[in-house]
């Protein structure tokens, strides 16, 4: 009888440590489009308790070199994260206090194009900072299932940026697609105005030289 009170009093330990580890794959998620003018710069703020975890990625679809600056600023200014002259790139920290926390883009390389920025901003709280999911509480298989459920966050968090990646493609695929279409339309009708022009021409140089050549055979 003691065993199997013990086997279910952890049975239930892991039970709980399993549901907390799923309840953390539902972090908050964010995502933005936005406008970034030529030789400007646009930031946008996210409330980030301390111990947060913040996962970010951000891709640039349109614009110039579709290159973007990027700097991520914690609440007292420092520099968390920086990145200059990237189409596409992803960063993780851990927030260091609690605050709002600034990312920006700097489109300042740019001055006469501006760009257009797909990103997200993952925020979730690790079980490891919880009281209730203490190293020294848990037994090896506890912190397996821990480390199984940070594991899927970062896959989930891997796929979703995967997901916006393909999506952004899509679309360049399909503008260029269209762009493509429509030069080879103007570039045919631009061959057929030429192609008209020239038999026009060539007729009339045909025309004054047989009437050139028949007012000298009525001489």
């Amino acid at each position: 009888r003691l065993s199997r009170s013990v086997v279910m009093v952890s049975v239930c330990r892991l039970v709980t440590v399993f549901v907390l580890s799923l309840a953390s794959l539902s972090p908050r998620v964010n995502g933005y489009i936005v406008e970034v003018g030529a030789s400007s710069e646009e930031c946008f703020t996210e409330t980030i308790t301390r111990g947060q975890k913040v996962i970010g990625s951000y891709s640039v679809s349109t614009g110039g070199n579709l290159d973007i600056d990027l700097k991520v600023l914690d609440p007292e200014g420092k520099t968390m994260y920086k990145n200059e002259g990237m189409m596409d790139d992803s960063f993780a920290f851990v927030a260091n206090a609690e605050g709002k926390y600034q990312i920006c883009f700097n489109n300042v390389r740019s001055s006469l194009t501006s760009k257009t920025v797909s990103f997200n901003i993952y925020v979730g709280t690790s079980l490891v900072d919880h009281e209730i999911a203490r190293k020294e509480h848990l037994d090896p298989l506890e912190n397996s299932v821990l480390l199984l459920g940070e594991s899927l966050q970062y896959v989930m968090n891997e796929q979703h940026y995967l997901m916006t990646r393909e999506r952004l493609a899509s679309s360049t695929n399909a503008s260029t697609n269209s762009r493509v279409f429509w030069w080879n339309i103007l570039e045919n009708m631009a061959v057929i105005g030429i192609g008209v022009f020239q038999i026009f021409h060539i007729r009339q140089f045909l025309d004054r030289k047989s009437g050139v050549s028949g007012r000298r055979g009525g001489l």
